[in-house]
């Protein structure tokens, strides 16, 4: 970071640096972003909070705010799909994060809690999930759920405000991640033929977290030159590789309650996810039709499971109280 700050170089300059000269990255026959190099990688302490990733985020921001986003040229093509090995750290940091506070056999989410307290960090879990449950056949409801880290920030540089997600299945507590089912070539390639992989697998790519280079409002301030750049940088896109596009074909979202579909998020605070977990999975699709009709017909802000048990009678015995904990 030093290096980077003291170089001299552009923005534009430094991103190449880095995804060019160091981490020797290109773009496969699949559209799938290799990392060539045998010298540099990610190290393995570079924590969610390093200041690494909002000043990667303003590099990224600066360099590419024209209304051609991350498609102007082949770096920033590079950059999008970049995002991916970013998410990758992510999870693999969480993973390995061990404290005293947590219990033998830990979840994912159990262990991102536990970094979340240890490091007095709040995260964001209200920013909308429907393109992390994808379904095929019919949708029932919804089994993921996202958190993005940090929640919230008004600083005007180096904004480290909901950058990093985690899709997380709400039952099982594990990530939900394309990292999960990737496997290597014979010459140590990340495989990128969809062909290779199952339509479970090709599932867990098609609801996997993805790095924000741009600011999501999910309800809250975004301020001065990240104002739609999460639209610019992040939503319209540049190709992904063929096994995301491939993935997403089969895997299809369904469309919000209020826009004509039946989709509502479930999780908006962890105290949801004990809400949900009390629900037995027979009684689950039906409840969960009873709380997007009655969002759909009382036209409110939606605030999560939880917040709708504790208004209806009927399902008082699922509510989470405020003693019960995930930790």
């Amino acid at each position: 970071m030093k290096m980077l700050k003291e170089s001299g170089l552009t923005a534009h300059a430094q991103l190449g640096l880095i995804l060019n000269r160091h981490l020797h990255a290109e773009i496969d026959e699949n559209n799938f972003l290799q990392l060539l190099s045998k010298k540099y990688q990610l190290a393995p302490q570079l924590t969610p909070t390093s200041y690494f990733y909002p000043y990667f985020r303003d590099l990224v921001v600066d360099s590419y705010s024209s209304s051609k986003g991350l498609a102007d040229d082949l770096l920033g093509r590079k950059i999008h799909l970049f995002r991916s090995y970013l998410d990758r750290q992510n999870i693999s940091f969480i993973r390995n994060y061990h404290s005293p506070h947590l219990p033998p056999n830990a979840t994912d989410l159990q262990r991102l809690l536990c970094y979340l307290q240890d490091n007095h960090l709040k995260a964001d879990f209200k920013t909308g999930a429907s393109f992390h449950n994808r379904y095929h056949d019919s949708f029932l409801y919804p089994h993921n759920m996202k958190v993005q880290l940090t929640r919230n920030s008004i600083r005007y540089t180096k904004n480290p405000a909901r950058m990093i997600e985690f899709i997380i299945n709400i039952d099982s507590g594990d990530f939900v991640s394309q990292w999960n089912v990737y496997h290597h070539t014979a010459t140590g390639l990340i495989d990128s033929n969809p062909d290779h992989y199952s339509l479970n697998q090709l599932q867990q790519v098609a609801n996997t977290e993805s790095f924000n280079y741009g600011i999501p409002y999910g309800g809250r301030l975004v301020v001065g030159k990240y104002r739609h750049m999460h639209r610019q940088l992040d939503i319209n896109q540049p190709p992904n590789s063929k096994i995301r596009r491939v993935a997403k074909d089969y895997w299809r979202f369904s469309q919000d309650y209020d826009h004509n579909g039946n989709y509502a998020d479930l999780i908006k605070s962890p105290r949801d996810v004990i809400a949900w977990r009390k629900v037995p999975v027979n009684q689950r699709f039906s409840i969960y039709m009873d709380y997007v009709e009655y969002l759909r017909c009382h036209q409110i802000k939606n605030n999560g499971i939880n917040a709708y048990f504790s208004v209806m009678p009927k399902y008082h015995q699922f509510c989470a109280h405020w003693k019960e904990g995930l930790l």
